[in-house]
C-alpha cells in the first residue's frame, strides 16, 4: 500500500561470500581432510580461527537466501531524501547478483629459466598472515571508577616520553627515517611509493576510492558486517553510522557488502560539507544510496564535529531512527592533510579523534562495534583515549591492514562488544572537548597516566602493536627509499598481489 515501495530487483557486482566464509568449521573440518571434497589452505585454516574466536558470528543465521520476489525501496528521481522509520527500514530486502563468478584458484608464478635453461621451482607468492590479537578488559564495569580515572592536562606540545608506549629507540629510528623523505620531490616520492608498496595496486577494486577496500580488509578479518543476533524488533536490518567519512568510500563498501548477501541495511553520516561531502554520483549505483543511507550534517549544515550542536543533533536523528536503540557498528575514518608538520600529526588529530570517539558513545548499541582510524599511538593523550575504549569495550584490536600503505602511519582500533550503551563518560568527554586552549597549546592528557600504569597488561599490548607496526613502517620507508635511490629497479608482482587480495576479501577483480 506504500507507494515508496516497488518490485525492483537489486543487483551487486561485490562477490557472494565463499564457501569457507559461510560453512560452519566444523563442517569445513568434516570434508576438508585427506580425501575430502573441500582442500583447506592457509586463508580457510585462518577464517576458520577468526570464526572460532569470534563467538558471535553465527554462520547458521548469515547469508540466508532471500524470498525470492521481496519489495526494497525504490530510488527516488528527486534529491531530497526521506529518512524511513525502523519499522519501514526492517522491510528492505536485496537480491544477491546472480552474475557473480568464483575467482579462478591461485597459480604459480614460475622465475624466468636459469641460464642453463634447467627447471627451476616455483615462485609462489603468498600473502602474510595479519597478527589479529585482541586484548580484552578483565576489570568489571564500573561508570564511577572510570569518570574517576579522567584527568585533563593542558600545556605546549612537548616531545613525548616514548618509553611508556613504544621504545624510544625504534621511534626515534622512524622519525628519522619520516625525516629522510622531506627532501624527495613529490614526483620522485610518489613514484617510489607507487613500486615499493606490493599492494599498490590493490587500487579501489569497483569502489571509488581506496578507503573500501580497506574496509573490506578489515571485514575480513573481524566479520564486521556478520548479523550478531537476531531481533525480531529490527528483522536483522543491519545498521551502521559513517563519522568523517566523505566522499564515501566506507558506505558504499558496507552497502555493497550487505546488499550482496542479499541482506538488509540502513545507515547515517556525518562529514564536512565541502569537497569531500559524501558524493553519491561516484557510488556505484547498484547500491542505491539514496535509499539506504542518510547523510546529515548537523544544525548549522556544516557537518563539522568539532561543534557539540552538530554531535547531538546527529545523535538524536540516528537515535530516533533506530527506535533509541543505537546501530551496529560506527566508523570514523576522519583525518586531513597535515603536510609540512607530519612530526606533529597525532597531536593535531587530538580533537577530531575525541569527537569521533564522543559521536561513537552515543549512537553505538549495547555489544556493538567501533572501527577507529588513528595515526601513532606515542602521546598519553592518544593513549588515553585508547584506554577509555578498552574500558568501555569487551576488546580492542589494534592493527594496519594490508591495504593501508605501509610507509605510513595509519593503523585502526577494532573494537568489538560495548559494554554500555550511552555511558555518562560522554558529558565529561563534551566538558573536555570545549576546553579552549592557546596557540601552540593542546590537552596533553585525558587520563591520569598513573591510572593507566596499574595495568600492565595494557601497558604491554600497546607497547608490542606500537614497536610491530614501527619497524614495519621503518622497513617500508627503507625499502621506498631504494626506488628514490634507483628509478629503474623492478616492482614485485603488483598485479597478483591485486588478484591474491581481492580474492581473499571476496571482492572483483575489476575497476
Amino acid at each position: 500500500d506504500d507507494p515508496d515501495y516497488r518490485d525492483t530487483p537489486l543487483l551487486s557486482r561485490v562477490i557472494k561470500p565463499s564457501v569457507r566464509t559461510v560453512t560452519p568449521p566444523e563442517q569445513r573440518r568434516s570434508s576438508g581432510g585427506r580425501g575430502g571434497s573441500f582442500n583447506r589452505n592457509q586463508y580457510q585454516q585462518q577464517s576458520e580461527e577468526r570464526l572460532r574466536e569470534d563467538h558471535h558470528r553465527n554462520p547458521t543465521q548469515e547469508h540466508q537466501p532471500p524470498p525470492p520476489s521481496i519489495p526494497v525501496l525504490s530510488s527516488s528521481s528527486s534529491s531530497s531524501t526521506v529518512l524511513p522509520s525502523l519499522s519501514s527500514i526492517s522491510q528492505l530486502s536485496f537480491v544477491p547478483s546472480s552474475s557473480s563468478t568464483t575467482l579462478p584458484p591461485i597459480h604459480q608464478i614460475a622465475d624466468g629459466p636459469t641460464k642453463d635453461q634447467s627447471i627451476v621451482l616455483p615462485n609462489i607468492i603468498q600473502l602474510p598472515k595479519q597478527n589479529v590479537d585482541f586484548i580484552s578488559c578483565n576489570f568489571p564495569y564500573e561508570e564511577k571508577r572510570l569518570i574517576e580515572g579522567l584527568n585533563m592536562v593542558v600545556g605546549q606540545v612537548t616531545e613525548p616520553d616514548y618509553n611508556l608506549f613504544c621504545d624510544s629507540k625504534i621511534v626515534y629510528n622512524l622519525l628519522e627515517k619520516k625525516n629522510s623523505l622531506e627532501d624527495i620531490s613529490h614526483e620522485k616520492f610518489t613514484e617510489a611509493r607507487q613500486k615499493s608498496n606490493p599492494y599498490e595496486k590493490v587500487g579501489n577494486s569497483i569502489f571509488m576510492n581506496r578507503a573500501a577496500v580497506k574496509l573490506a580488509c578489515l571485514d575480513s578479518l573481524f566479520g564486521l558486517t556478520g548479523i550478531k543476533r537476531y531481533d525480531p524488533v529490527k528483522d536483522n536490518v543491519f545498521l551502521f553510522a559513517d563519522l568523517c567519512g566523505g566522499p564515501g568510500g566506507f558506505t558504499e563498501y558496507l552497502l555493497s557488502r550487505k546488499q550482496s548477501w542479499g541482506e538488509k541495511v540502513f545507515g547515517w553520516g556525518i562529514t564536512l560539507k565541502n569537497l569531500q561531502d559524501f558524493d553519491f554520483s561516484r557510488f556505484h549505483h547498484e547500491t542505491m544510496p539514496d535509499s539506504y543511507f542518510k547523510p546529515c550534517y548537523g544544525v548549522d549544515g556544516t557537518g563539522d564535529l568539532y561543534k557539540e550542536e552538530n554531535i547531538r543533533d546527529f545523535a538524536k536523528v540516528v537515535k530516533k531512527g533506530t527506535q533509541e536503540g543505537g546501530v551496529d557498528l560506527v566508523t570514523a575514518d576522519g583525518g586531513f592533510d597535515v603536510k609540512g608538520q607530519e612530526r606533529y600529526q597525532e597531536n593535531l588529530l587530538n580533537q577530531l579523534i575525541l569527537c569521533q570517539v564522543i559521536t561513537m558513545f552515543m549512537t553505538l548499541r549495547k555489544n556493538g562495534d567501533f572501527v577507529l582510524k588513528v595515526f601513532d599511538i606515542f602521546t598519553p593523550f592518544t593513549g588515553g583515549i585508547v584506554w577509555i575504549l578498552y574500558r568501555h569495550f569487551e576488546k580492542l584490536c589494534i592493527i594496519k591492514p594490508l591495504s593501508s600503505r605501509p610507509a605510513n602511519s595509519e593503523k585502526y582500533i577494532i573494537c568489538r562488544n560495548l559494554r554500555e550503551s550511552n555511558p555518562a563518560i560522554i558529558d565529561y568527554l563534551f566538558n573536555y572537548q570545549q576546553i579552549p586552549t592557546l596557540p601552540k597549546e593542546d590537552i596533553n592528557e585525558i587520563i591520569d597516566i598513573s591510572e593507566i600504569k596499574k595495568d600492565q597488561g595494557f601497558l604491554e599490548y600497546i607497547k608490542r602493536k606500537n614497536i610491530e607496526i614501527a619497524k614495519n613502517q621503518i622497513e617500508a620507508i627503507q625499502q621506498l627509499m631504494k626506488f628514490v635511490d634507483n628509478p629503474e629497479m623492478k616492482p614485485l608482482n603488483q598485479e597478483e598481489y591485486r588478484r591474491l587480495c581481492l580474492q581473499e576479501w571476496s571482492l572483483p577483480n575489476e575497476e
